[in-house]
């Protein structure tokens, strides 16, 4: 049996090592600077399992912004500079909107349906378009009102148990999209389409990473059957298909039952079916907008757990943040979205999270559909091209003093430059589709916990606050690592205003 499993592999690596030698033969003296490789693997051993994105942004300092890497024959290239990236994923992007082949997640593990990783081809547009529809910012005053709901229920849980900020962040995302997907109340964190989502994404995030698993690199081995010595990774796969198809179909078959009832409220699954758009398209982009509002896919929860961590460790953004509100509202009211052109500071707080605590510091890679020339470098087709938005956001010829919460400076000398278009939500015809949902989301949610609560560092037993130097984890999207703050209702009016809140609805 053994020397079978070995037979699969020479028969996958020899048009591989074919490739190799073509690619070498041909664009050896084209190719970007980089580390050095190994005959054959390439770069494997050299490309970082922790933090990429920092060893990246060192990288840029020696081998300059567009780096080569190598991995068993996929040339990887790494872009640190923001005009590169726009010039190659935005500007070029009919060439490099395409994913990479994810064998052990898409075609094993059930993530085929993800329209965020498929191909660049008709049948990704018509996911995308569904999706933008629905989605896009001219219709996101049709969503305020849910917004508005769940922020007020994020409000008076946060007065109650402040201690459980996280799973209210959490609830608090969940909520607004699950309610304008499938029109589904989430009324507890421990809701059962939330837990199915992590639990989902727990397999997802062992092997989004291209070249995680061995599959990925020897698709052959896909065929291998399961109960075969060392196909432990089929064996995962089967487990966690299960969910992935859970996740896809449940919501979606609950909400097609609720509409031929009649009970099924306005929602995205709503009013997209019946439109002449095939059932299996709607019900994959309605889950891919169901994995957006989760804790460890989505930009919500990560942005506004980054705000609370910002403000117990700059107190100054915060009485600045607040003087603003007040100024405007005289502390009798909340701010809602109309008053946003009038809150300056708000904003700039939003750009400065997605920059100093960026949710996605490497976008997913994009992969190329055709040969491309750039600055002298040739670019095979099937090159893979990842944007290090983590170097991008704190590129010191950027922004002065990078590593410092500074909302200003989207006021002063980089009010020019929008994150957002910098890679938050990613670049080209890849940008996130449901990024006006997760900004609004994030700014009435941040601009009504400074409206009423002074947030402030835990305290332990001899009232000493307990505060530690920011930190961050890594997942799909990048989280602060547990830290602990206190959400302290500023006065009985603002008390007040948080209770009236919640009982309009």
């Amino acid at each position: 049996m053994l020397s079978w499993y070995i037979l699969l592999l020479s028969c996958s690596a020899l048009p591989l090592l074919l490739v190799i030698f073509k690619v070498k033969k041909r664009s050896y003296s084209h190719k970007p600077p980089g580390p050095r490789g190994w005959p054959l693997l390439g770069n494997i051993s050299d490309i970082p399992k922790k933090s990429p994105w920092l060893t990246y942004t060192e990288w840029g300092k020696i081998y300059g912004d567009i780096i080569y890497l190598e991995s068993f024959g996929t040339p990887t290239v790494i872009l640190n500079n923001l005009e590169d990236i726009h010039e190659l994923l935005d500007k070029r992007s009919a060439i490099t909107a395409s994913r990479p082949r994810m064998v052990m997640a898409s075609e094993l593990m059930g993530w085929g349906w993800d329209f965020a990783h498929m191909p660049h081809d008709d049948y990704w547009r018509r996911h995308r378009k569904v999706f933008h529809q629905y989605f896009q910012q001219r219709n996101m005053s049709n969503h305020f009102p849910v917004i508005r709901k769940t922020t007020s229920v994020l409000l008076n849980q946060l007065s109650k148990s402040p201690d459980k900020f996280r799973a209210h962040f959490r609830q608090f995302a969940a909520t607004v999209v699950l309610k304008l997907t499938y029109d589904h109340e989430v009324l507890s964190e421990d809701d059962y389409y939330v837990n199915l989502a992590d639990k989902a994404l727990e397999g997802l995030l062992q092997v989004v990473h291209v070249g995680s698993s061995l599959v990925d690199i020897f698709p052959v081995l896909k065929y291998i059957p399961a109960w075969f010595p060392g196909a432990t990774f089929k064996r995962k796969a089967q487990v966690y298909s299960q969910m992935t198809q859970k996740l896809r179909d449940v919501p979606f078959e609950r909400a097609k039952k609720q509409i031929a009832s009649g009970s099924l409220g306005a929602c995205f699954v709503s009013e997209s079916l019946g439109n002449g758009v095939d059932d299996d398209i709607i019900g994959n982009a309605a889950a891919l907008a169901y994995l957006a509002g989760s804790d460890t896919a989505g930009h919500t929860v990560s942005i506004i757990a980054a705000f609370a961590l910002a403000m117990i460790h700059f107190p100054d953004v915060q009485a600045r943040a607040r003087k603003e509100i007040d100024d405007l509202t005289g502390g009798l009211r909340l701010p809602d979205f109309d008053d946003r052109p009038s809150l300056p500071y708000i904003d700039a707080i939003i750009a400065e999270l997605f920059r100093w605590a960026t949710p996605t510091p490497l976008a997913i890679a994009h992969m190329s559909q055709a040969p491309d020339v750039y600055k002298g470098y040739y670019f095979p087709s099937g090159t893979l091209f990842i944007p290090n938005v983590h170097g991008v956001f704190h590129d010191e010829s950027r922004f002065s003093d990078p590593f410092r919460f500074k909302p200003e400076r989207f006021l002063n000398e980089n009010a020019d430059f929008d994150p957002f278009n910098m890679g938050g939500f990613g670049y080209g015809r890849r940008i996130c589709p449901g990024r006006y949902v997760a900004l609004n989301s994030s700014w009435l949610a941040i601009s009504r916990m400074l409206a009423v609560f002074n947030i402030s560092p835990a305290k332990d037993e001899n009232g000493k606050e307990k505060i530690t130097p920011p930190e961050f984890v890594s997942g799909l999207v990048v989280h602060p690592a547990p830290f602990e703050v206190d959400f302290v209702p500023r006065s009985g009016k603002a008390l007040e205003l948080i209770q009236k809140e919640d009982t309009v609805f």
